[in-house]
């Protein structure tokens, strides 16, 4: 009896590390510890349970201002950077809590990809210093809106630094694009805005859709179209959407500073909006079908074999269709008619839509 009691008894006494549950500690991890002994390279931390953490070298150096502050004793926040250095020790750095608000801000911003106003406090070849409240951003030229991005013929970087400090202390709207808290690492971007109202705009677009808009450029394969209501726009016509009859030179059709009616043929991947002139236009081959009727007798020529028959060039850019069933097969059609052969045909049906005649030999 007396055994179990004991038994019992030392079940119940279990050590300190069985009753208490310690949290496992990570990289990044952030908690409280107590400064133990400050020196002029080193800071060295009570950590409780978990031992000494050290905090020294570079990042001794970017925390010198907050250490200065600090006495024996003090509480403060750190996080874990490393956990075994190479002194055996948990390295550390000092939790700046209203840095970690600001980034943890940034963070928020660049998901829900608002925008912010940020000030140029300077400027070097490749871009723009933006201050975000305490914080430092970099705008690079390419990421720059056609208002601001430096416009230098020849490309020469001494005025392209010239025309960007004309910006320093100046206003800019700009959307975060990268951001890496590690480094403190924050890339801004102008463009991003300009991108986004214009998808936002292209949202409101649907194939069919009729728009008005003015001859921008010539591009290899066709024109851009700067559109009236939203000129930041540029839609692509195709050369071949200009006219229904072949074209050299797509100026001789469309002309600058003249406003033109498009229908949006599609909506490329790229969010592109290509257009389309011609559609717009009656096109001449249907116009021409229409004058063809049912039981009407029309020459043509044999212009063509294709598997199911032959195709029956009736003027230009008008051809019907005869199917080798007339025949009693391909083969027979071939031996009986001969390409460039003229014949008279009868008209069975007319397809505007199609563009297609159907058409019989006359017997």
């Amino acid at each position: 009896m007396e055994s179990q009691e004991q038994t019992t008894q030392i079940k119940k006494n279990n050590t300190w590390w069985q009753q208490v549950e310690v949290p496992r500690l990570n990289v990044g991890s952030v908690l409280s510890a107590k400064v133990i002994k400050k020196n002029p390279r080193s800071l060295y931390l009570d950590l409780n349970q978990y031992g000494t953490g050290l905090i020294w070298g570079a990042e001794f150096t970017r925390c010198a201002k907050l250490i200065e502050q600090l006495n024996s004793g003090d509480v403060v926040k750190v996080k874990v950077l490393s956990l075994e250095n190479e002194f055996g020790m948990i390295e550390l750095t000092i939790q700046d809590i209203v840095q970690e608000n600001q980034y943890q801000w940034i963070k928020e911003l660049m998901n829900n990809n608002q925008s912010i106003v940020g000030k140029v406090i300077g400027a070097n070849r490749g871009g723009l210093l933006i201050k975000i409240n305490d914080l430092q951003g970099f705008l690079p030229t390419s990421q720059m809106s056609e208002d601001h991005f430096p416009k230098v013929e020849g490309g020469d970087k001494e005025k392209i630094l010239e025309n960007l400090e004309q910006l320093i202390e100046q206003d800019i709207e700009v959307k975060i694009i990268n951001f890496n808290s590690t480094q403190g690492k924050i890339i801004v971007s102008e463009k991003k805005i300009e991108e986004d109202k214009m998808n936002d705009i292209i949202n409101k677009y649907k194939v069919g859709d009729i728009v008005e808009g003015t001859f921008n450029k010539s591009i290899n394969g066709g024109a851009i179209i700067s559109l009236k209501d939203h000129p930041l726009i540029k839609a692509f016509l195709p050369i071949e959407e200009i006219s229904w009859t072949p074209i050299e030179n797509l100026e001789d059709i469309i002309k600058p500073d003249q406003i033109y009616k498009f229908k949006l043929i599609s909506i490329n991947k790229n969010r592109e909006l290509i257009l389309s002139l011609r559609e717009l236009q009656e096109d001449p081959v249907i116009e021409k079908l229409r004058q063809y009727k049912p039981g009407q007798t029309i020459k043509g020529k044999v212009y063509k074999f294709i598997p199911v028959g032959a195709l029956i060039q009736i003027e230009d850019n008008v051809f019907g269709f005869v199917h080798s069933s007339e025949f009693g097969g391909i083969e027979e059609m071939q031996s009986k008619i001969t390409l460039n052969q003229e014949l008279e045909f009868i008209v069975s049906e007319v397809n505007p839509n199609e563009k297609r005649i159907n058409l019989s030999l006359k017997k």
